[in-house]
């Protein structure tokens, strides 16, 4: 046993992989209290830059409610008009907003790139503080996990600094199978890495991943002056690492530097589909947030740095009062992290530029629908703290922001029904005659809305790979002009057939979650290929039916059927489209194809998303294992 080891520790079933104790406090918040000043500079540009995004969303929300509602008040507007423009206003502001946001990091990457935070022009210490890297795991594949951390101690070992970090698995299994096998992962780590490599598997899961962490904090992290959180599918490079490390040195005001996670390892059509899109327009996104938030931005609980004292000090979480989905444990805990922390006055900051960030996607649409409930409800619950006193205005906002990314849903719905009655109480045109009886302008407003909301939507896409072609490096990393411009296409097609699901998907989490229903809490999986057409069909029975009832309802009105082809065309095929985007052949076939293509399956930084035989024939006989049980 190594020197130093502490053995017995309550509610930790395996202590004999940890470090000596260093406790530090850390103290249960209350949802209301007094702000601290801020501990930094405030930066003055901060103001007008969120009264210019407001100002330019209003403009466009503006531009394109005005055409419907001059078009339909013409003749007065009744009952059903007017639902339909109470419901544009507020969906289209989301779409406005994102919009504008995204449009203002393009232009800050294309004229004043020089302004955010770049590796390159931070200075690489010779002696980095010390620093935790805590890996939170339940129920995963216990193999692909240290994997990825044995890459990232192979990488700060080359890179001289494995004795300034420490490796924590901090497990909430509840399978004595798995943990076993954790167990035995952790042996050969705690005898073979570089870094320190420490695990310790909770007995009682209280608070869940937040109460996990916590937890670590009260008993080590008077030792650590940071700690990167990690998922369980988390990669990031040993510049990274010592790059954001340097970065929180020289801001003492930061609390949370917060990087953003490129897609990696994807083998399913839906997972590449999904990484390319993120590695797109990632960047023009979150280049945007970070350009009107500042230092009062989201923090999102993995990939990121957290001042280890800060957080004691300020993000002890506390139970928010009813039974879940509403009360209890808050369950999208990072974002309420960020938000009290920047009510003690540190800052919470984003680094879009800072490369060398990686997570895995869903594989399927189903696994993105289920990871996506769990932040529905998550999202839903913070609105009980809209009544918290201490916090900062925009942590309000944001809370608003993020519920309207699943209320929306419903919202798309309740608009498309009040589209078809609109039409469908029109009647059908006589034989010969077009459906819209009207001169060239009113044609033109009729069209104007339209028109205006796919730019909003795919703007950002574009601006994205405009940036890519405009980079003879980033260019030749996407597989050259043609691979970018056919992943783009490709990436519209997908985007827009698979919208209407992604929608109802939405809507049954938002009502699940006003019902009561509680998402629980399990392992998210990770890799996947295909399905049978009884679980497919299954699953998507409901989303063909609501496909085939529209239809019937559209049918006599052609062009009500052209209008709604790519909803149509997503309902009805619901079934075959999970089939072909879950299966790993059809994301072969693409990658030949040279569609979808990312630098990092062009020249892996250092072998992202592949398992050696040994480990990939080790998660085969655990899953047996596990099946067998």
């Amino acid at each position: 046993m190594p020197a130093g080891v502490h053995l017995p520790y309550d509610n930790f079933a395996t202590p004999r992989f940890l470090p000596q104790q260093a406790p530090l406090a850390m103290p249960t918040q209350r949802a209301s209290q007094p702000a601290w000043p801020s501990r930094g500079r405030i930066n003055p540009n901060m103001r007008w830059r969120r009264v210019a995004l407001l100002a330019c969303t209003l403009i466009l929300t503006a531009a394109a409610w005005f055409a419907p509602f001059d078009l339909f008040a013409g003749d007065g507007l009744n009952a059903v008009e007017i639902a339909g423009l109470i419901l544009f206003g507020p969906l289209f502001v989301g779409i406005a907003c994102w919009f504008c946001s995204a449009l203002a990091g393009f232009l800050l990457l294309v004229f004043r790139k020089r302004e955010f935070l770049q590796l390159e022009n931070i200075p690489t210490p010779l002696n980095p503080p010390r620093t935790a890297m805590l890996a939170t795991i339940r129920n995963e594949d216990v193999a692909a996990v240290y994997a990825r951390l044995r890459l990232m101690d192979q990488a700060l070992a080359r890179k001289g600094v494995s004795r300034n970090f420490d490796f924590f698995v901090l497990s909430d299994t509840n399978n004595d199978l798995i943990a076993r096998h954790e167990v035995e992962e952790a042996s050969r780590a705690h005898a073979s890495g570089s870094s320190g490599f420490f695990y310790r598997r909770r007995l009682d899961n209280a608070g869940r991943k937040s109460g996990n962490v916590a937890d670590w904090v009260r008993n080590f992290g008077a030792d650590y002056e940071y700690m990167i959180i990690l998922d369980a599918d988390s990669l990031m490079s040993a510049d990274l690492l010592t790059g954001l490390a340097s970065a929180m040195e020289a801001r003492p005001d930061l609390g949370v530097l917060q990087t953003t996670p490129m897609g990696v390892g994807g083998e399913t059509l839906f997972a590449r589909n999904l990484q390319f899109g993120i590695r797109l327009y990632g960047r023009v996104a979150t280049a945007g947030i970070a350009w009107w938030s500042g230092d009062e931005s989201l923090y999102w609980g993995h990939n990121a740095i957290v001042r280890t004292r800060a957080f004691a000090q300020a993000a002890g979480l506390p139970r928010l009062e009813g039974p879940a989905p509403f009360g209890g444990d808050i369950l999208s805990h990072d974002v309420v992290e960020g938000w009290f922390m920047r009510r003690a006055g540190w800052g919470v900051a984003m680094a879009p530029m800072l490369d060398g960030s990686y997570e895995e996607c869903p594989p399927t649409l189903i696994d993105e629908a289920i990871r996506d409930r769990r932040w529905c409800q998550g999202n839903l619950q913070h609105l009980g703290l809209l009544r918290a006193t201490g916090l900062h205005w925009l942590s309000k906002v944001q809370m608003i922001m993020a519920a309207m990314v699943y209320a929306a849903g419903p919202l798309w719905l309740a608009f498309i029904a009040v589209g078809v009655s609109l039409r469908v109480a029109q009647g059908a045109p006589d034989a010969g005659e077009p459906w819209f009886q009207g001169s060239a302008e009113q044609i033109l407003k009729l069209h104007w809305s339209i028109v205006l909301t796919v730019i909003m939507l795919f703007g950002p896409k574009v601006m994205g790979a405009f940036l890519i072609l405009a980079d003879r490096r980033e260019r030749r990393a996407f597989g050259g002009a043609l691979a970018i411009g056919a992943g783009l296409a490709a990436e519209f097609v997908m985007s827009a057939v698979l919208a209407p699901l992604r929608m109802l998907f939405a809507c049954r989490a938002v009502f699940e979650t006003l019902a009561g229903v509680d998402t629980g809490w399990n392992a998210q999986r990770r890799r996947a290929d295909g399905a049978t057409w009884g679980e497919t069909w299954k699953a998507y029975r409901w989303q063909t039916a609501i496909g085939v009832a529209t239809l019937l309802i559209a049918a006599p009105y052609s062009d009500l059927v052209i209008w709604m082809a790519p909803i149509l065309f997503g309902l009805l095929f619901s079934a075959p489209l999970a089939m072909v985007t879950s299966s790993v052949t059809a994301g072969d076939i693409t990658r030949r194809l040279g569609i979808f293509l990312t630098p990092e399956e062009n020249t892996p930084p250092f072998a992202l998303g592949r398992q050696t035989q040994a480990q990939q024939t080790d998660a085969e006989e655990l899953a047996a294992a596990l099946r067998a049980s």
